[in-house]
Parts: C-alpha cells; sequence; structure tokens
C-alpha cells in the first residue's frame, strides 16, 4: 500500500474514532504536498535523463553497439559524481588543449576550440550591440578568471535565454569549467549546448571542446567518438580540421 492510502486509512479511521483534529488534516496536507513535489521533481530528472541519452545516441549512430554502452556509461557515472572536483594533469598540455600565461595570473588552459572562438567573440564585441553580463563574461575568461566568468554567463543564461547568444553563453561555461580543470562538470555543461542548441552556430566548438574535456580525463574513446561526430556533421569548420588533428595523436 502507497504512503498517500495508508494516509487516507488513517484518517478514516481516525475520523470514525473522533480523533481527527485540524491539525492532524494539515499534517496529511503538507505531507501529500511533500510526496506531489518529490514526484514532481523525480520526472524531471528521468525527463532530462533521456533526452540526454536520446541526443548521444543520435550523435554516435553507426557506432559499434559496444563502444556505444561505454558512453552510456561514461556519462552515467559523471552525472554521479556532478558535485566532485577532479585535478587534471596539473598544467601538462595534453592534445586539444593549449597552456598560455596571462598577465598577472598562472597557467591559463583553454581547448583549442576556445582559441578559435575567442577571436569570433572579439569581433562580436566590437559590434557594441552585447549584453554587458556577457560582455563581462567573455573578459573575464579572457583574463583566466573562470569561476567569475561562470557566474556572469549563467546571469545572462538566466536573463536571455531567448537570445541568439544563449548558446554561446553556454559554451563558455563549459569552457570555464575545463579551464579550473574540472573536466567532468566541463563535459555536463558542454553537453547541454548539444541539448539546448542543436542547431546553435556554437555545436562545432562545443564538440570540439567535449572531445578535449573527454581527453583530459583520460577517457580516449569516448573523445575518438565525439572527434568523428564533429568531422562527420562538420566537415567544413575550422574546428572538423583540428578534431582530425586531434584524432591523428589519440590513435597514435
Amino acid at each position: 500500500m502507497s504512503l498517500f492510502r495508508c494516509l487516507i486509512s488513517w484518517l478514516m479511521v481516525a475520523t470514525a474514532t473522533g480523533c481527527v483534529t485540524v491539525a492532524d488534516f494539515e499534517k496529511v496536507r503538507r505531507e501529500q504536498h511533500e510526496m506531489r513535489a518529490l514526484l514532481a521533481d523525480t520526472q524531471v530528472a528521468v525527463d532530462q535523463a533521456n533526452r540526454r541519452l536520446d541526443t548521444m545516441q543520435d550523435q554516435t549512430r553507426g557506432v559499434p553497439p559496444a563502444e556505444m554502452k561505454k558512453v552510456e556509461q561514461r556519462l552515467t557515472e559523471i552525472e554521479l559524481r556532478v558535485a566532485a572536483i577532479e585535478t587534471g594533469a596539473g598544467g601538462v598540455v595534453t592534445a586539444g588543449s593549449e597552456t598560455e600565461t596571462l598577465p598577472g595570473s598562472g597557467p591559463s588552459r583553454r581547448t583549442q576550440a576556445a582559441v578559435v572562438a575567442l577571436p569570433r567573440e572579439e569581433a562580436r564585441l566590437q559590434s557594441g550591440n552585447v549584453d554587458q553580463a556577457y560582455r563581462e563574461g567573455i573578459d573575464l575568461y579572457r583574463e583566466g578568471q573562470a569561476s567569475q566568468a561562470i557566474e556572469k554567463f549563467r546571469q545572462f543564461v538566466r536573463r536571455s535565454g531567448k537570445s541568439d547568444l544563449s548558446d554561446n553563453a553556454q559554451y563558455w561555461i563549459g569552457e570555464s569549467y575545463y579551464n579550473l580543470q574540472d573536466y567532468n562538470r566541463a563535459i555536463l555543461e558542454l553537453n547541454e549546448v548539444l541539448l539546448k542548441y542543436p542547431q546553435g552556430d556554437q555545436v562545432p566548438g562545443a564538440l570540439l571542446a567535449l572531445a578535449t574535456a573527454f581527453a583530459d580525463s583520460g577517457d580516449k574513446i569516448d573523445a575518438r567518438l565525439i572527434l568523428q561526430k564533429l568531422m562527420s556533421d562538420h566537415p567544413a569548420t575550422e574546428e572538423a580540421k583540428l578534431g582530425q588533428k586531434q584524432l591523428e595523436k589519440l590513435t597514435e
């Protein structure tokens, strides 16, 4: 018998014996409300997981079932450890990443996708028609202040969710986590670009950065799968050319 039915049965018995008070009814009402809220939260989590799985299945169509299963297992493990911070290679430059020293800061890790995207952002900022929070987020990221950049980009996404730059902001959130060497969180945030903005112009960059984050977390299998997806779906992009070179390094 469910908890809700138990509560109803208890009420019926209590009513029959004259023991029910206003406080009793209020307690049952609160518990019922909490149960409904919990069910709603659970359903949202299930829906999100299903959307992510569907996206990854579309991206890896044609991949052998054994490798696809490894991808799904990897994403499940990452989502379960989303709150954990794992230090990565500690300044070692791996395939697909670049390290540069910024004025007044230590080494700043950037994916090759970010190196390609930054000049585009520079041109966009010079146009003058850019939200202030987004502009500040780019400036903070460029200066190596990744944590502060994340706050600005999230602020922009919350306030301007339907903006043409929403996918870019989500992408830079992922890049900022990569900068912090929180590769698991970077993977989750970059995958959100594919889930929420599958037709956005930032998809090639998100795929390239996603592959880099997988590789730097030690998962070369998933990195190769993502790079193959990038080259298959966006062959004419600069990101695909860089992806081809990364794939060659990962298969050496």
